[in-house]
């Protein structure tokens, strides 16, 4: 399943007047919504399909993690960090720089973060102090890959605000070797995110409802710009063909046919938040139509 995204840049057709409330219907065959014929070049979409994330540690997180093993042999603690784009959009970078020593929460199978704040990014790990055989390391059970597995599909499969930094679950485990004067660390990091990947190709302008969404998107000052940080939603198209812009957060997104999804504040259609929005849009439960154009199969979430 090869599904191909609709991209086309804005083209409002003012002809259509935006004061004026028209009946909303979308066109009565659902073939051929738009040209297929590419006018560029394909281009491939997945969290790692240029680079794989880069990962940056903070000595002092590691040593208050050597510290905290000292005292309390074989319990789980916790590295929290920030997961960014990089500047090119080709790739992810993890940034672990705080420790948590974790808590016991009653009627919890598994210890939890005592201080994690919305949005970090967090890494269950055990610290061994005696040195153990790499050849022996298990950072991932039968019972965290389940865990990890429905979390992953929970998330993206929900009516939750997206996180796209959620589709990507670490472990870790570290090892000390202690010497006369210095301790030496082996880090062990284990990732699962989605396989999912999407082929994209550029497609002939497609015209769009100039409603006030779209035309705040198309100005120099847009929701995205003010707030900082990027914006997605999803499109649906009348009978005449004309693509209407839709919040994330629009009731009409669980009742309309849908056929695709637009971005504000990406530069790179293969940024790894446009790759997250795709999939949203493919696997969420409470879309009830959408249209995963040149797909030769029903979507499949895999891992």
């Amino acid at each position: 399943m090869e599904p191909v995204c609709p991209l086309s840049r804005f083209q409002m057709n003012t002809r259509f007047p935006s004061s004026k409330m028209v009946p909303f219907h979308f066109p009565p065959s659902k073939l051929a919504l738009w040209n297929p014929i590419p006018i560029g070049d394909i281009v491939y979409l997945h969290l790692n399909y240029y680079r794989n994330p880069k990962l940056v540690v903070t000595k002092k997180t590691i040593r208050l993690a050597y510290r905290h093993a000292k005292q309390n042999k074989n319990v789980l603690c916790f590295l929290l960090g920030s997961l960014s784009v990089d500047e090119d959009e080709e790739g992810v970078t993890l940034t672990v720089d705080r420790f948590d020593p974790g808590r016991e929460v009653p009627e919890c199978l598994e210890r939890t973060p005592t201080a994690s704040l919305p949005g970090d990014f967090l890494i269950p790990c055990k610290v061994h102090t005696q040195g153990v055989c790499s050849r022996e390391m298990t950072i991932h059970n039968a019972d965290d890959f389940s865990s990890t597995f429905k979390a992953l599909q929970h998330h993206i499969c929900s009516k939750d605000s997206l996180d796209w930094g959620k589709l990507l679950s670490l472990r870790a485990q570290i090892t000390c070797r202690e010497s006369l004067n210095s301790v030496d660390f082996d880090l062990h990091w284990a990732a699962v995110t989605l396989a999912n990947n999407f082929k994209c190709a550029p497609v002939k302008p497609i015209p769009i409802i100039p409603t006030a969404l779209a035309r705040n998107l198309s100005s120099n000052l847009n929701i995205s710009q003010v707030q900082e940080i990027y914006k997605y939603g999803y499109l649906t198209m009348d009978e005449t063909r004309k693509l209407l812009l839709l919040l994330e957060s629009d009731p009409k997104v669980y009742s309309l046919p849908l056929v695709g999804i637009w971005l504000s504040g990406i530069i790179h259609i293969y940024s790894p938040q446009v790759w997250a929005c795709c999939l949203r849009y493919m696997f969420s439960s409470s879309i009830q139509e959408r249209s995963h154009y040149r797909a030769e199969a029903g979507p499949e979430l895999t891992m």
